[in-house]
């Protein structure tokens, strides 16, 4: 660490620290979380499979082609997986190194133009950001990009500056990646990034230089093996039904359909639906609780724009705004899109909170923050009472540890903004924290495919079983052979009758139309949605949103 940013961690200084420990913490604290939505087993099943066979170009699940993401995540969670055992923290683990690399060069661009100071409000707000800490408990794709994303975009602005072999690999290595992990589109957030900042500083010449001819070389280079994967799965074999047809081309849907083809909505896969002001609206919890002043912020920069006030970069803006009206256009939107623009966002936000002196514009922060933390902090008590009353305890903890932290952070301030700033991460903190340790727990218990995986590891062990379920969950947790079947095979199947049959509700139905008997060996609470339900939330009324997941054995 050199002086200039052992200064920001002076005794004076020193709040920032404390919160910024917490919240790589609070990152790190859900690793062990195990899935409660269906993307992260299924990634895992995928995962697990390139581990098991070595077979790291074809994707695979239950022994059927699998296209509809590239390969550079589940490479980097089967390496893990030979390390570390198949497992959840296995899962996580590599996800989590890329964010953390993301919070590294997010610190190291804004520190380059704005200080140490402005760089650390920038982790801060990206540490604590409502989805960055939520994706790094249900884990998809996002935290790879983004780490990927900041590491091209730094490099490549170095490259910029002054040719450097070095640099060049190693942007041209973090797009390639990126690429990997979820198409080309990628392309565009790191291209116009280095693109805008060349056009707005009026030096379009620089766009031309051989050196990023070079670079786009190193790019393609660097995602043959992808290209490799994708040709020697399906190009080469044509006969191979995907989608419902054949004929598919795997390079083909990596350089188009993967990504543009959903964009455009012409693709294997389809939506009819979209709203071009869905992000802007998700921004407000996604990016909670900074989205008011990241709104604020991005208006203030693009009209220093527009009067031709001279800025220190343009990287972020040209990042981060572009793709996000990329976004609103497509018709596939989800609220984890935008969270790999979020270390733009984050560097936008920090500059206007650091310029912030006594005036309008401090009244604003001060006045938007207040009302963004009181309203989390009567979530957070409301969703404490009729969530899970019965962890009272932890919560009084969690309430007492915040106080003590909000009277720190407010004893010495050195700049007019930063108790209020370091009292909105702290309130980020605590929601955070309930989240991690109680809800996130207590919606897992709930999940019946994985009550059933641990109940037959426990009282069954590698117990060859049935399963008429075809449940992510319950083939990553469940450590004996499962077999997936129905209804008609069970039937017509004397075997089966001697092994327990996983079943859910709609299940039991049908073997009870049927007039098959059965013996019921454990039944489950099962909530069967990914997205959560008010009555399911009020634990007054969570019972009737609730369904069973069986294990069972057919009676003679």
């Amino acid at each position: 660490m050199d002086s200039s940013a052992a200064s920001i961690f002076s005794s004076q200084k020193r709040p920032y620290l404390v919160v910024l420990l917490l919240a790589i913490v609070l990152n790190i604290a859900g690793i062990g979380i195990r899935f409660f939505t269906d993307d992260p087993a299924l990634y895992s099943a995928l995962a697990r499979n390139i581990a098991q066979s070595g077979n790291f170009t074809d994707l695979m699940y239950h022994g059927a082609d699998w296209l509809d993401k590239p390969h550079f995540p589940f490479w980097a969670i089967a390496i893990s997986f030979k390390i570390l055992g198949v497992n959840t923290i296995a899962y996580k683990l590599p996800a989590l190194l890329f964010f953390f690399m993301a919070v590294v060069y997010t610190y190291k661009l804004a520190k380059k133009f704005y200080g140490d100071e402005t760089a650390i409000i920038a982790i801060l707000i990206l540490l604590t950001a409502q989805h960055s800490v939520m994706s790094n408990t249900d884990v998809r794709a996002e935290p790879y990009i983004m780490g990927l994303l900041m590491g091209a975009v730094y490099h490549f602005y170095k490259v910029k500056e002054q040719f450097s072999m070095a640099d060049v690999l190693l942007a041209s290595v973090f797009t390639a990646c990126a690429v990997m992990t979820k198409g080309i589109y990628l392309l565009i957030p790191i291209g116009t990034a280095i693109i805008g900042d060349y056009l707005f500083k009026g030096n379009i010449k620089g766009v031309f230089h051989w050196k990023w001819l070079l670079a786009f070389i190193l790019v393609v280079i660097f995602s043959l093996p992808e290209i490799y994967s994708v040709y020697t799965q399906f190009d080469l074999h044509p006969e191979k039904v995907v989608f419902g047809r054949t004929g598919i081309s795997g390079i083909h849907w990596f350089l188009w359909d993967s990504q543009f083809g959903r964009f455009n909505n012409n693709g294997y896969i389809t939506n009819t639906h979209g709203d071009k002001l869905f992000f802007v609206h998700t921004l407000l919890w996604a990016f909670a609780p900074w989205a008011i002043i990241l709104f604020y912020a991005l208006f203030a920069t693009i009209r220093k724009m527009v009067k031709r006030v001279a800025q220190p970069e343009y990287l972020c803006i040209s990042g981060g705004v572009l793709m996000l009206l990329i976004f609103s256009a497509s018709k596939f939107q989800l609220p984890f899109y935008t969270n790999i623009l979020f270390p733009f966002f984050a560097i936008i936000t920090a500059v206007f909170i650091g310029s912030l002196k006594t005036g309008a514009g401090f009244k604003f922060f001060k006045i938007a923050q207040y009302i963004m933390t009181a309203l989390l902090l009567i979530a957070v008590i409301a969703l404490n009472f009729i969530f899970a009353p019965e962890c009272w305890p932890l919560f009084v903890l969690l309430i007492a540890g915040f106080i003590a932290l909000s009277i720190y952070i407010y004893k010495k301030p050195t700049q007019v903004y930063q108790p209020i700033f370091l009292f909105t991460c702290v309130v980020s903190i605590l929601v955070n924290a309930y989240l991690v340790s109680v809800a996130y727990p207590t919606i897992v218990d709930y999940r019946g495919d994985l009550s059933a995986a641990e109940y037959l590891n426990q009282n069954y062990p590698q117990q060859k079983v049935s399963a008429t379920v075809l449940s992510n969950t319950f083939d990553f947790y469940y450590k004996g052979k499962a077999t997936y079947t129905n209804v008609d095979a069970i039937v017509k199947n004397d075997t089966l009758k001697n092994q327990i049959i996983v079943a859910d509700e709609k299940v039991i139905a049908e073997l009870k139309a049927k007039g098959i008997n059965y013996s019921t060996i454990k039944a489950f609470q099962d909530f069967p949605h990914e997205n959560l339900s008010l009555p399911f939330i009020i634990k007054k009324k969570r019972a009737a949103t609730l369904d069973r997941f069986y294990l069972i054995r057919l009676s003679e």
